[in-house]
C-alpha cells in the first residue's frame, strides 16, 4: 500500500500526525504487506500565496493568539480550498501525484482536502482519499474545512468529532472513530519515569518537576514564567523545551534563579516527549489538540497556557476536556502558573487524581486498526473503479 500525507506546517499537530503515519507505516509494514508513505507539505509547495497564508497562521499563534479568531472566520467563510477551479499550484501537484502513483491519499489538515482531493480523483481515478482529523469536539473551532463529503473516508480522533463531522453533512457510514495518531512511542505499555533520562538531565528525584512545552512554531512564554516561579519563592526544577530554536534555548539556558531554588533544563527539539512527561509532575503548554492528546496518553497533568488569549481550534480541546469533566486550569497571566503549582506541590493527592483522569482519557482505539482501515478503504475504492 502507497500513502500520501498531505499536510501543512499551520501549528505542529498536522506535520506531527503525518510523522506518525511514517512511524506506523514503518513499523507495520511487512514483506508481504509493504507500506510505503510519501510526505507533501501541500500549502506550502502549492504556492507563495498558500505559504504566507501558513507563515501568518504560525505568527499569530506565536505572537497574539486571540488575532487567529479574524483568521480563522475569513477562512470559514472562504471558498478557495473548496473548489478545484481555484487550486493554486494545482499543475506542481498534478505532477507529483503522477510520480507518486499512491493507492490511498490521508489528508491531515483541514485545508489539503476538497480541491487537493478533487485534482487528485481526476489524475488518479482509483486512489482513495481519506481525512484523518486530530480535533476533539465540534462546535466553534471545529473548521467546516475539515468535513469533505466526497472524500472516502472521514477518520476522527474521538467519538465527538465524528459526531460532530456527521452533524456537517460527512455520511455517517463512511465516518470512524480512529483514536490518537500518535508516535509509536505512546502505546508503550510502561509509561513510568525514565530514570536514565532522569539522570541525563540533571534531574533530581525528590523535587517537584515542572515541564514547560512549546509549539513547534516556538510560541513559548517560559522567561515569564520562570520569573514568576521565582518570584513566588518555589523550590522546584523545570524541564523546558524550546523547540528549534537555539536562540530560545540560549536565552532560557541563561536563566538564574535569584534564590538560587529553581533549576532549569533548557532542551532543544526532542522526541522522547512520552518519556519526558513521564519524568514531570506537570507540565504547562498551549491548549493544543496535539500535544494534549500526547498528555492524554502520558497521564500527565497540564496546566493551559492561554496568554494572550486562545485560538478557535484551542477552545475545541478546552470544550473535550470539559465535557469529560475534567477541572481546567487555565493560566492567563504568568503569576497564575506559580499560584497553580504551589496548589499541586502541597497536594499530592490532587495531582494523582489529575494524572488518574488524564489516563482514563486514553481512546480504546489503536492506530493499527486506522492502517487497517486505510487498507479496506483502499480495496473498496479499486474494487468500484
Amino acid at each position: 500500500m502507497r500513502i500520501l500525507v498531505l499536510s501543512s506546517s499551520t501549528g505542529g499537530g498536522h506535520d506531527m500526525r503525518a510523522r506518525s503515519i511514517v512511524s506506523w507505516a514503518a513499523k507495520l509494514s511487512t514483506e508481504e504487506q509493504p507500506i510505503e508513505v510519501m510526505r507533501y507539505q501541500a500549502l506550502e509547495r502549492s504556492s507563495g500565496l498558500y505559504r504566507f497564508g501558513v507563515n501568518l497562521y504560525n505568527w499569530i499563534q506565536k505572537y497574539s493568539p486571540r488575532l487567529h479568531h479574524l483568521y480563522f472566520n475569513f477562512l470559514e467563510v472562504f471558498q478557495v480550498s473548496m473548489d478545484e477551479r481555484w487550486l493554486l499550484g494545482k499543475r506542481r501537484f498534478e505532477e507529483m501525484l503522477k510520480t507518486a502513483k499512491p493507492d490511498v491519499i490521508v489528508s491531515v489538515h483541514a485545508h489539503t482536502n476538497h480541491a487537493f482531493r478533487e485534482a487528485a480523483k481526476r489524475i488518479l481515478p482509483t486512489v482513495s482519499f481519506v481525512v484523518y482529523c486530530g480535533e476533539m469536539f465540534g462546535g466553534y473551532g471545529f473548521s467546516r474545512h475539515w468535513v469533505d463529503s466526497g472524500a472516502d473516508a472521514f477518520v476522527g480522533a474521538t467519538a465527538e468529532i465524528c459526531e460532530a463531522a456527521v452533524a456537517l453533512e460527512m455520511p455517517a457510514a463512511l465516518t470512524m472513530h480512529g483514536g490518537f495518531l500518535l508516535d509509536p512511542r505512546f502505546y508503550k505499555e510502561d509509561t513510568d519515569a525514565n530514570n536514565d533520562l532522569k539522570k541525563d538531565l540533571g534531574l533530581k528525584e525528590d523535587r517537584f518537576t515542572l515541564m514547560l512545552s512549546t509549539g513547534a512554531n516556538g510560541a513559548q512564554n517560559h522567561i515569564d514564567f520562570l520569573k514568576a516561579l521565582d518570584r513566588a519563592g518555589l523550590k522546584l526544577q523545570v524541564i523546558a523545551l524550546c523547540g528549534r530554536s537555539e536562540e530560545a534555548r540560549k536565552r532560557v539556558a541563561s536563566f538564574e534563579s535569584q534564590n538560587g531554588d529553581i533549576l532549569v533544563s533548557a532542551l532543544g527539539y526532542r522526541e522522547d516527549m512520552l518519556e519526558l512527561m513521564s519524568c514531570s509532575d506537570v507540565m504547562v503548554a498551549r491548549p493544543g489538540t496535539g500535544t494534549t492528546s500526547e498528555a492524554i496518553m502520558a497521564g500527565c497533568p497540564i496546566l493551559f497556557n492561554t496568554l494572550g488569549g486562545i485560538m478557535p481550534q484551542e477552545w475545541i480541546t478546552i470544550k473535550y476536556l470539559r465535557h469529560q469533566g475534567l477541572e481546567l486550569n487555565r493560566i492567563k497571566r504568568a503569576d497564575d502558573l506559580a499560584a497553580g503549582v504551589r496548589e499541586l506541590m502541597t497536594d499530592q493527592a490532587r495531582l494523582h487524581e489529575m494524572s488518574k483522569k488524564m489516563r482514563d482519557l486514553r481512546p480504546d482505539r489503536h492506530p493499527k486498526e486506522i492502517f487497517q482501515y486505510l487498507s479496506e478503504i483502499s480495496l473498496k475504492t479499486s474494487a468500484l473503479s
